[in-house]
């Protein structure tokens, strides 16, 4: 369950960000935050220093709670990191100089969904890696990874749940794993329980299903879900010839 203050802070966090406060509105007092919200004092307090803290409002003691442009920055990496330059990017645009990290992956062995293998090619019910990752800014997460590879591939990988930050980087390294391709898929849907727990949303909250199947030249290696938060990241599809003296060519 989400702490208070953090209920709290994000109502007013998204208020600012949506424009409906502007830079030098103010915010209401903490009585009339109180009612709206339900909470107590310290809960608002707490919810208040943080939003100075991040840089959405300028507080002081005795004089009010002032809305101000927060310092906006976007960083950039790589989803799919696959061979040479990227072909799908992810940017995430936030306002605080918290940086963009991956929490280490849980790693577990489990029978395969239909979906699962059917797009790895595997018999119904095979044994599969599922391997989980965060992307996370500060504490906040906004996107759940979710991998699942063929068991016998990759022996032993469970014994590595915990320490993995670069799926394909460890699997290179230690496998020999070659990613050729990939096909990706993006979709939009709506968070329901279990997502909406993972990524600390409502239920229904409109999110970004990337999936992704990923090939060495003997076949599939990877099946991929990646639910992705749209207000915090936003995807960037990059077309480009295999040749690079060629030209791209589009039929009408």
């Amino acid at each position: 369950m989400a702490i208070k203050y953090m209920d709290v802070y994000r109502r007013p966090k998204g208020d600012i960000s949506s424009g409906r406060y502007r830079p030098g509105d103010f915010l209401p007092t903490e009585p009339q935050l109180m009612a709206e919200y339900g909470v107590s004092r310290t809960t608002i307090r707490k919810a208040i220093a943080l939003l100075r803290e991040d840089g959405f409002i300028d507080a002081r003691q005795g004089r009010s709670t002032e809305v101000r442009a927060a310092p906006r920055r976007e960083d950039s990496y790589n989803f799919t990191s696959l061979v040479g330059r990227p072909t799908i990017e992810s940017r995430v645009v936030h306002a605080t100089d918290a940086k963009v990290v991956a929490q280490a992956a849980t790693v577990e062995t489990v029978l395969a969904p239909e979906r699962v293998s059917s797009a790895l090619g595997l018999d119904r019910g095979a044994s599969v890696h599922l391997v989980q990752r965060l992307k996370i800014i500060g504490d906040e997460p906004v996107a759940h990874i979710a991998s699942y590879l063929e068991a016998s591939a990759f022996p032993d990988l469970v014994r590595h749940s915990g320490q993995l930050y670069y799926l394909y980087e460890f699997l290179s390294t230690h496998y020999g794993a070659r990613f050729r391709r990939s096909q990706s898929r993006l979709t939009a849907v709506a968070a329901d329980f279990v997502e909406s727990r993972i990524l600390d949303v409502p239920v229904g909250t409109p999110l970004v299903l990337h999936t992704r199947v990923t090939e060495s030249d003997a076949g599939p290696l990877e099946y991929a879900e990646s639910f992705e938060r749209p207000d915090r990241l936003a995807t960037f599809v990059t077309i480009a010839p295999e040749d690079e003296g060629a030209f791209l060519s589009y039929d009408a």
